[in-house]
Parts: C-alpha cells; sequence; structure tokens
C-alpha cells in the first residue's frame, strides 16, 4: 500500500515540476496563471498523499 502512495507521490510531484516549467516558458497571462494553478492543484496532492503515508506509519 505504501508504494502505491509513494508512486501517486512521484507522479503528482513531477506533474507539478512540469507545470511550473510550463509557467515559466508561457508568456504572462492567462496560460501561465493556468499552469501555476495546475502546479499549486498537483503540489497538494502530493503533499496529501505524503501525509496519509505518515499518518499510516504513525497508526
Amino acid at each position: 500500500m505504501d508504494m502505491d502512495l509513494r508512486s501517486k507521490v512521484e507522479k503528482y510531484e513531477g506533474k507539478a515540476a512540469k507545470c511550473r516549467e510550463a509557467a515559466l516558458q508561457a508568456a504572462e497571462g492567462a496560460q501561465r496563471t493556468m499552469y501555476e494553478v495546475l502546479a499549486d492543484y498537483y503540489g497538494g496532492l502530493a503533499t496529501d498523499f505524503r501525509q496519509a503515508i505518515d499518518k499510516r506509519k504513525l497508526g
């Protein structure tokens, strides 16, 4: 189970990094904002999965 959660952390961290990179390359405006929002969203998902892993270790 932890491997599944870890793979999700890696997946969403990767997506967040790609979106951050795309935001840096995008011109100012709606497209950049969209990538920044997506990066934050995927980063948040990765954080949620990391917290789930930590809770499983404690419980």
